[in-house]
């Protein structure tokens, strides 16, 4: 096996989703990030997935310090094939570390506090915009009333790799 565990930090549960998900179809032990200090050895081999906020990966710097990151799940909610996994990957610092996309959510009803504050007037913003294609009606009509993308079918690639 190329991990021992999967770690996770989730803010509005579309990141924990996919981890548990994985946790039950690799049969892998699966911790928050709060509680894995406690309980995954340091330099332990783990899968992270973290929510991508203002370009960058939650809780990342702090799992790379303590573990052996062997992958990366970036989840976000733009469409997998607008996302620019190659400039998250340098900004990272990934070189060898492999990333994964998986597009989640947007649940405004379950932020606070300061993303709350945050993403209120970008949500009204992007409502009202006007929308040419499917997708970028799709993106406003997420962040007028939520969008949830989380499926198992997403976590092929990444199920894949583990199996190797």
């Amino acid at each position: 096996m190329k991990v021992s565990a999967i770690i996770y930090t989730s803010n509005t549960g579309f990141t924990r989703r996919y981890a548990q998900m994985l946790g039950e179809a690799l049969h892998l032990p699966l911790y928050r990030l709060e509680e894995a200090g406690r309980k995954v050895s340091k330099g332990a081999p783990v899968l992270y997935l973290g929510w991508l906020c203002a370009g960058g990966l939650k809780g990342f710097k702090k799992a790379r310090r303590r573990w052996c990151v062997r992958a990366v799940c970036a989840v976000g909610m733009t469409p997998k094939d607008q996302f620019d996994s190659a400039k998250l990957a340098i900004k990272l610092g990934l070189d060898e570390t492999l990333l994964f996309y998986l597009r989640g959510g947007y649940a405004p009803a379950q932020l606070t506090g300061f993303y709350k504050l945050v993403m209120a007037p970008l949500s009204r913003a992007v409502a009202r915009a006007p929308a040419a294609t499917d997708a970028e009606r799709a993106m406003r009509d997420a962040f007028a009333h939520g969008g949830d993308w989380v499926s198992t079918g997403s976590l092929q690639p990444v199920v894949d790799w583990l199996a190797q």
